[in-house]
């Protein structure tokens, strides 16, 4: 075997070490990319960088990072200096970082939320920082109220390697020729159980501002006590202008004394071990706060408006429970602004408020510690606002107690447009009392609790002089961590309106009396509503959590003889149908879900009723009528109705119905009939349909009229004419067609069912046959012709014509020996006509005479 060269192994070696150098390289380089990702990096270069003995430079250094919310951060350096590390007594550090000329340019995300809470920072990671880092010139660009603002100025900061402290922060800015510096120094132990932080703010190498402040872990909980001193602001239009970039641009004429201003604060604060959060220091945290602010001038708050006036603050907190031991203000808030104001209607919106806050004489008597004030609120702009109102406090924690006493609320708007209604001259004046502690709220609106409505619009609706009575309203709920839960508010409500205005109903006044109970998304409302007119039922709605409608609704018994509300109440109450008799009942029930189909129902009961439609006559209408919706489906029933009596010129009835309908709201006279029982009394016989169903989905149907036992004495009694009389009995049938067009008759048939007499015995007859033999013949038969057939073919044409073929076949027995007769005629009748003639005589009542009189005048040619 050939041994390889030594050459030739080495070359191998090296190969392979540049192989898995380049390896490394590439894998360096890719987790580096990864790392530049997830850190949003999009850019990041340097140049000129060399290296020293006291460390290495970097000439220019840029970066560019985007976060997925949209922030935005460009940061450019120039001139970088790191000293080498250097070993002392805490190991290895990094003594220095000094940046000649840094500028950045941070861009909030357009729909960035509320901050998220900082993070403790880890010492070990505060440690690893620089010992000292100057920053001698910065540049840095920054959201503001105005937009986007400029800050210039340089930065010192040290702290004391692993021990962290004592460390010290210098920010010293510069603004149009201007100095502002912020000197920060915090000290404590090593083991950072004990933390002094002192702040100073100095107006051009003045003090202005001071922040001391302590926080000590005791082992099972933390202490922070501090206090904060602004004696007033340098007066100078420059520090003006610069406060209004960064707090809101100052209006035109609201130029504030900075010189005037002063606030003062203390506290002394203990919570259990855990991070130093403003949420969990409001519930966790026991102590005392004191706050005294000045506010001579109006002052910019960002989110609020402008703020003037004076505050005296003395609060003592429990585990969430917060109270003033004493407090006295009078302030007043002008151009209000922030998101407080986005959810409320732009009319409600105010001008300007103003509190007032003041302490009222210390009962003597009481045992217990307590707190009296008055207090005031008012608001101006287009609605006008107030709440007054005397609190005791009793702030003995935990069991502390709120008592509200001779509560006022007065709110008057002169117009308000919501979302689907319209407001105007809205007044609501409330006189309440209640009681809050750390368990529940109960309050309760006193008597003169009331509001009005000139007037409100809510889509074809419209309610003019609209009143209310609210005294007795509840309103309770649960209290806990500062929230309320599980509103319950019930109690009477009387409601009243001047005038209700609705293209379905007619003009009246409108009482409602009940009560209201809701609870959460729960409501009920149940009481009486009554018109002016006398229609008066009681009702019932209820709204479940889950959106859900229910409607019960049931018509106090309607008495006839005293009025017809019904009548004076619907628009579309039939002009031709009056009641002045019977008792009628009602009720219904209306369902709507959401994402399900309307459910209603509707069931009257009427009793005996009595009166006029047209110009016919009923009396003894009973029975019971229920009528369904569903989604667009209308099912009718009618259940046993019966009607005693008819007279349309001629008495007919009882009339009896039983059947059902159903059809849709699409195509109401195209939908289903069905009859169980249809029935007419007329002539001593009757007339009936034998239970069947029609489809009327054509527009038209046919119903097979059968006649039995019509009585000819009967019919010749009612019949006006001269000398007609007679007996017999008839049968038959008429099948009847109903259209767009009307009503007409073809193919009936009518005929005897047994012998009978005819008799017409009239003079004009008698006078006719003398000069005509012919007739003469006919007039001596006819004067007692006893008859063994009579039949006739019968139509009847949408025009009210009656065409009848009569065959009579019989004999006179006094005439010619009685021998057979047989007669065929031809007979003609307005029916219409015939019906006014006999509403003009006494066979009706006075009040249908004189619909067809005034009728007749109306149109001389109407039948």
């Amino acid at each position: 075997m050939t041994a390889r060269h030594p050459r030739w192994r080495s070359a191998r070696r090296i190969a392979l070490a540049g192989a898995l150098l380049i390896a490394a390289l590439a894998y360096g380089n890719h987790r580096w990319q990864q790392f530049l990702h997830a850190q949003g990096i999009e850019h990041l270069s340097w140049q000129g960088l060399h290296f020293s003995l006291s460390g290495p430079t970097l000439q220019r250094l840029k970066l560019e990072q985007r976060q997925a919310t949209g922030s935005r951060l460009q940061i450019a350096a120039e001139h970088l200096k790191l000293d080498w590390p250097t070993h002392g007594d805490q190991g290895w550090h990094l003594p220095r970082l000094r940046i000649a000329d840094l500028k950045m340019d941070w861009q909030a995300s357009p729909s960035s939320g509320p901050p998220p809470a900082p993070h403790s920072p880890d010492p070990h990671v505060l440690a690893a920082l620089p010992r000292h880092l100057a920053i001698d010139t910065f540049d840095t660009w920054l959201p503001c109220a105005s937009g986007r603002c400029l800050l210039q100025g340089s930065l010192q900061a040290s702290h004391a390697g692993a021990q962290l402290l004592p460390a010290r922060l210098e920010l010293r800015l510069r603004h149009e020729g201007q100095r502002l510096a912020l000197q920060a120094d915090l000290d404590g132990q090593p083991d950072l159980q004990e933390l002094a932080l002192q702040i100073r703010v100095l107006f051009n190498e003045e003090q202005r501002i001071r922040l001391s402040s302590t926080l000590k872990d005791n082992g099972t909980a933390q202490v922070w006590r501090g206090e904060l001193a602004m004696p007033g602001l340098p007066e100078a239009p420059w520090l003006r202008d610069w406060l209004g970039q960064w707090l809101g641009l100052w209006p035109a004429d609201a130029t504030p004394s900075l010189q005037a201003m002063r606030l003062e604060a203390d506290w002394q604060l203990q919570w259990p071990q855990g991070p130093l959060e403003p949420q969990r220091l409001r519930k966790a945290a026991q102590g005392e706060v004191r706050i005294h602010a000045q506010v001579p001038e109006p002052w910019p708050v960002p989110g609020l408006g402008l703020l003037q006036g004076n505050l005296n603050l003395n609060l003592a907190g429990n585990a969430g429970d917060w109270l003033p031991r004493q407090v006295q203000a009078d302030l007043r808030l002008t151009r209000p602004q922030g998101t407080w104001l986005e959810g409320m209607p732009e009319l409600l919106r105010p001008e300007a408020l103003q509190l007032q806050i003041a302490p009222r004489p210390v009962n003597a008597l009481s045992d217990a510690p307590h707190l009296p004030l008055s207090l005031q609120l008012r608001s101006q702009g287009q609605a006008r606002t107030l709440l007054q109102c005397e609190l005791d406090i009793t702030p003995r924690l935990p069991d502390w107690r709120l008592e509200l006493k001779a509560g006022r609320v007065e709110l008057d708007v002169p117009r308000l447009q919501l979302a689907d209604s319209h407001l105007e001259r809205l007044n609501v004046r409330l006189r309440m009392t209640g009681q809050l502690d750390r368990e529940r709220l109960q309050l309760t609106l006193e008597k003169e609790s009331r509001f009005s409505l000139g007037q409100l619009g809510l889509a074809e609706l419209r309610l003019e002089g609209l009143k209310g009575q609210l005294a007795g309203l509840r309103l309770a709920a649960e209290h806990s961590g500062g929230a309320l839960r599980a509103p319950q508010l019930s109690g009477p409500l009387r409601l009243q309106t001047a005038h209700l205005l609705h293209p379905r109903l007619q003009a009246q006044s409108w009482r409602w009396q009940g009560r209201l109970d809701a609870a959460g998304e729960r409501q009920q409302l149940a009481g009486t509503l009554q018109s002016e007119q006398g229609l008066t039922m009681s009702l019932q709605l209820q709204r479940s959590s889950d959106g859900a409608l229910a409607l019960n609704a049931r018509l106090t018994e309607i008495l006839l003889h005293a009025g017809n509300p019904l009548a004076a109440t619907l628009i579309d109450w039939p002009a031709r149908l009056e009641l002045d008799k019977g008792r009628l009942q009602g009720s219904a029930r209306l369902r709507l879900r959401p994402g399900a189909p309307l459910l209603a129902e509707l069931e009257l009961q009427p009793q005996d009723l009595s009166g006029i439609y047209d110009r016919s006559e009923l009396r003894g209408l009973s029975g019971r009528l229920q009528a369904r919706l569903r989604g667009s489906q209308l099912e009718l029933q009618l259940t046993e109705l019966e009607v005693a009596h008819l007279n349309p010129g001629l008495p007919l009835g009882p009339l009896r119905l039983r059947g059902q309908y159903s059809t849709s709201l699409a195509q109401p006279l195209r939908g289903q009939l069905a009859w169980q029982q249809a029935e007419l009394a007329l002539l001593g016989g009757r007339a009936w349909l034998s239970p069947s169903n029609q489809n009327l989905s054509t527009g038209s149907a046919r119903f097979p009229v059968r006649l039995e036992g019509l009585q000819l004495g009967e019919l010749f009694r009612l019949y006006p004419a001269e000398g007609l009389a007679g007996q017999g009995t008839l049968n038959g049938h008429l099948p009847l067609l109903a259209g767009p067009a009307g009503v007409r008759i073809e193919q009936g048939r009518l005929a005897n069912s047994g012998p009978g007499i005819l008799q017409f015995r009239s003079e004009r007859i008698r006078t006719l046959a003398r000069t005509n033999p012919a007739m003469k013949l006919v007039a001596e038969a006819l004067e007692d012709f006893h008859f063994s057939q009579l039949s006739s073919d019968l139509g009847y044409d949408e025009q009210g014509t009656l065409h009848m073929v009569l065959r009579l076949e019989g004999r006179n027995p006094t005439l010619e020996k009685g021998r057979p007769i047989h007669f065929n005629i031809n007979l003609e009748e307005d029916i219409p006509a015939l019906l006014t003639s006999l509403q003009l005589t006494d066979r009706v009542s006075e009040r249908i005479r004189q619909r067809v009189q005034q009728r007749l005048r109306q149109d001389p040619d109407a039948p």
